[in-house]
C-alpha cells in the first residue's frame, strides 16, 4: 500500500515557507540562488539552510530546483551547489538537464534526484526511462490525462502531478516566446511571460489574451488522481505572496484529507 499522498506547496521566500507548512504541506519546492526555473524567487546559502533546519525540525521535506539547462563553464558552479545541497540534507533536487542528472548521480549518489515538469515527461515510457536512470520520482507533465497518469504510476517510482496553478501555453514549459522576443529564456529561469499579456487577433482591434490559459483548479478531481496511484499533489506558484501559499494550501489540505 502506497504511504499517505504528500501535499507539496511553492516557496519563494521564507514566509512562504512557513506559511504552507502552517496550513498543511508536507513538503514545500524551492529554489537555490542559482540554477531555478524562476531566477527570481531563489535562497541564499543562508536562507536555504535555515530553510532546511526549520523544515526538518518539523518533519517537513524540501525539494530544491535545479532544473534550467547549463552551460557547460557553469559546471563547477553546479557542483558546487549539488554539494552544499547533499551537506545540507535537502530531500532531493528537481533536475531537467541530463549532464547535471550525471553529474548527481556519479559524485552525489545518496541524493535524491526528481525529474522536473520541464523535461516533458508525459507517459509510462518516460517514467520508466526516468527511473533507469536512477531518478526517484517523476513530475508528470500538465497535459497527463488521469487514464495516463495510472499507467505511469505502475513504473514503480514516484509520480507526481500538478494539481493547482498556472498552466504554460507551451507542453510543460519548453516554450521559447520570451527568448525569441525578449532574450529571456525560460529554459534558463528567465521567462518573461509574454503569453500573459493582450494581443490584437484577426485585425480586430480589440485586446485579448490568446495564450492565456485559465488558471488549474483540481478539487473536484481530488479523488480521481488519488485513484490513478499518485504520490505527490503539487500546487505552482512561486512567484506568488505568503498568502496564497496559505490559502490554497489550507484547501487542499481539508479536500485530500477529506478523501
Amino acid at each position: 500500500m502506497k504511504q499517505k499522498l504528500e501535499l507539496l506547496a511553492p516557496a519563494g521566500s521564507m514566509d512562504a515557507l512557513k506559511a504552507a507548512f502552517g496550513n498543511g504541506a508536507d513538503a514545500v519546492y524551492l529554489g537555490a540562488s542559482a540554477f531555478g526555473a524562476r531566477a527570481g524567487a531563489g535562497f541564499d546559502d543562508d536562507a536555504l539552510r535555515q530553510a532546511l533546519r526549520f523544515a526538518h525540525l518539523h518533519r517537513k521535506k524540501i525539494y530544491v530546483t535545479v532544473n534550467i539547462l547549463v552551460r557547460e563553464d557553469e559546471l563547477p558552479v553546479v557542483r558546487q551547489t549539488l554539494r552544499r545541497l547533499s551537506d545540507w540534507g535537502a530531500d532531493a533536487v528537481i533536475l531537467q538537464d541530463l549532464g547535471i542528472l550525471k553529474i548527481c548521480r556519479e559524485e552525489f549518489p545518496l541524493l535524491p534526484v526528481h525529474a522536473s515538469t520541464q523535461m516533458a515527461i508525459h507517459n509510462a515510457t518516460g517514467v520508466r526511462f526516468c527511473r533507469n536512470q536512477g531518478m526517484t520520482r517523476a513530475v508528470l507533465a500538465r497535459e497527463c490525462s488521469a487514464a495516463e497518469i495510472a499507467i505511469a504510476a505502475k513504473e514503480g517510482i514516484e509520480i507526481e502531478v500538478f494539481g493547482h496553478g498556472a498552466q504554460c501555453v507551451a507542453v510543460s514549459g519548453e516554450c521559447l516566446f520570451s527568448s525569441v522576443v525578449g532574450g529571456r529564456s525560460g529554459n534558463r529561469g528567465r521567462c518573461a511571460q509574454p503569453c500573459r499579456l493582450p494581443y490584437t487577433v484577426g485585425g480586430n482591434r480589440r485586446e485579448c489574451y490568446p495564450l492565456s490559459l485559465k488558471d488549474m483548479c483540481t478539487i473536484e478531481n481530488i479523488p480521481e488522481l488519488i485513484d490513478a496511484g499518485i504520490d505527490s499533489f503539487k500546487i505552482e506558484g512561486r512567484m506568488k505572496k505568503p498568502e496564497y501559499a496559505a490559502g490554497v494550501t489550507a484547501v487542499y489540505r481539508k479536500y485530500i484529507d477529506k478523501y
